[in-house]
């Protein structure tokens, strides 16, 4: 009977023991206890906006650089302040042309170390960059950072402006640029425009198109039709100042059709010059004729 009761005795211990172990390896076998999860830090921007905007619309087009980058901004800011009026403004500027005395800046000299690419933003005062850009430039090394030119304007100052960006800044690679005018980033529907079509410039950028290869897709230049004409006079009838006359034209057709006429232009009663008019149409019922750019 002894031996009878010593077998269940240890029958029971060896069953306690089984459940421990299996208890045991219940606890191992479970996957431990989440943690919360380490938040990602995304990488430092390598790329910052700088921009100089009196009137805002500059200001609208370096946001949207911003924000399709992920840069920071950096807004120029001037000392004293161009005059309020259009005409004033003009005087001003043109003395600080004619004396190369460009104004002071609140902040010429940001922290570029960091950053590998410059995307510089500017209204174009007088066919260039306003003179705050050269104080500026003045005050910082460009050299060996990718330079990115973007400008608002009253009728145009893209290609000139960066050429004259290349001219100064031999040491930069500075690129094809963007430009808007102000008529049409300032419209009801300006921001959506100009988000659209800085998108459809990075996409340049990034397969290397330049001014030439962008003008690929246009027709011969051929003398005007009157609907040409037409179309002509309908983009232009606020840029009498510019005494435009149409030479030749081609087209591009897209959503619409681009209109690329070669111009005599006698801007403010200047001496004559040959530019580039180029002006866009939308489809019937969708809209007027609308000038996109005088450029030289």
């Amino acid at each position: 009977m002894f031996r009878k009761l010593n077998l269940a005795v240890a029958a029971l211990s060896m069953l306690g023991m089984s459940a421990m172990l299996a208890a045991c390896n219940e606890q191992e076998s479970k996957p431990a206890l989440k943690t919360e999860a380490a938040e990602v830090v995304p990488p430092a921007s390598k790329s910052v906006v700088v921009y100089y905007s009196q009137n805002g619309a500059t200001k609208k087009l370096a946001e949207i650089f911003a924000k399709a980058k992920n840069a920071e901004a950096v807004e120029l800011k001037l000392v004293k302040p161009y005059p309020s009026t259009y005409d004033s403004t003009i005087v001003a500027v043109k003395a600080q042309r004619d004396s190369r005395q460009w104004p002071v800046l609140e902040n010429a000299k940001p922290e570029l170390a960091k950053y590998d690419t410059v995307y510089l933003g500017y209204p174009i005062m007088l066919g260039s960059f306003a003179p705050p850009i050269y104080t500026f430039l003045d005050s910082n090394d460009l050299g060996g950072k990718v330079v990115v030119p973007f400008c608002t304007y009253g009728s145009g100052g893209r290609k000139a402006s960066a050429a004259e960006l290349k001219t100064l800044e031999p040491n930069a690679n500075v690129t094809l640029a963007f430009g808007i005018s102000n008529k049409r980033i300032t419209a009801e529907n300006g921001a959506e425009v100009a988000a659209k079509e800085v998108e459809g410039f990075f996409a340049d950028l990034e397969t290397g198109k330049t001014d030439e290869m962008l003008l690929g897709g246009y027709s011969e230049q051929r003398p005007l039709t009157a609907e040409d004409s037409a179309v002509f006079a309908e983009a232009t009838k606020d840029y009498a100042y510019l005494s435009l006359k149409p030479l030749s034209v081609s087209t591009q057709v897209v959503a619409g059709t681009n209109y690329l006429f070669v111009c005599e232009m006698k801007a403010f009663g200047g001496p004559a010059s040959q530019t580039n008019v180029k002006i866009f149409k939308p489809l019937p019922g969708r809209g007027a004729a609308e000038l996109i750019v005088v450029e030289k």
